[in-house]
């Protein structure tokens, strides 16, 4: 679904990411892991478009040449980030940022139809009655954040989602509950790029990448993942 040929990332002239190749395969699901400061955020925001880097190589997403794309239209291709520390967004309300992110991508949608379907998600999701009017992330807990993620997910169904951080700073039922959706979503066919150093999702990866000082320094099956639980990043 996704490959990296080569990619080699700089920003101010300082090299991030030097000559990575990855691929993601159709409904898997791939863990990103690393100790902290390797370029693991990075090379995700790249995957997206973001503007202030430099990208060498080839992105390539279901055999199309992504890497000069805007992220707008990385988005409607099917591609989606949730970033570690999601801003808070005042004046755009949570139904209006999926309502609109939606049509973009889907066309356009009966209000009503569509708020009755948020609402019935967001509430499984444990979030309040009020959530839709509330303006995106503002004086959200961490752990709404988080179910914020999830619920776009569930809305938007990006044909490959990539996940930064997601089981940061959550309590024991908000990662048990994360898993559980993220285990879904997998059943229904989506795949998924998961950024972590930790690993604290019961979800099991298909496949392991780690990255170390802007580099793929290893890749396998779970049982590299059974091994950086037990020693650590240096062993």
């Amino acid at each position: 679904m996704l490959k990296l040929q080569n990619i080699t990332i700089t920003k101010d002239d300082k090299t991030i990411i030097s000559d990575i190749s990855l691929e993601i395969k159709n409904g898997n699901m791939h863990y990103l892991m690393g100790p902290n400061g390797s370029g693991k955020s990075t090379l995700a925001l790249a995957i997206m478009g973001y503007p202030e880097y430099e990208v060498e190589g080839e992105i390539i997403f279901e055999g199309q040449d992504i890497t000069r794309l805007s992220p707008d239209k990385r988005a409607k291709l099917g591609l989606f980030l949730s970033m570690q520390y999601p801003p808070a967004i005042k004046g755009v309300t949570i139904l209006s940022l999926l309502k609109n992110s939606y049509q973009a991508i889907y066309g356009k949608v009966n209000v009503l139809e569509f708020r009755k379907k948020v609402l019935d998600e967001a509430t499984k999701l444990g979030l309040g009655a009020d959530t839709l009017s509330r303006y995106v992330n503002d004086g959200f807990s961490g752990g709404e954040r988080k179910r914020l993620e999830l619920l776009q997910l569930i809305i938007l169904k990006p044909k490959l989602a990539i996940l930064d951080e997601p089981d940061s700073g959550l309590d024991i039922d908000a990662t048990k509950l994360m898993s559980t959706e993220l285990e879904k979503l997998s059943k229904e066919g989506m795949t998924f790029l998961i950024i972590t150093h930790l690993a604290q999702l019961s979800s099991k990866p298909d496949r392991v990448s780690i990255i170390k000082n802007g580099k793929i320094v290893e890749e396998g099956g779970v049982k590299i993942l059974a091994r950086l639980q037990e020693r650590g990043f240096n062993n």
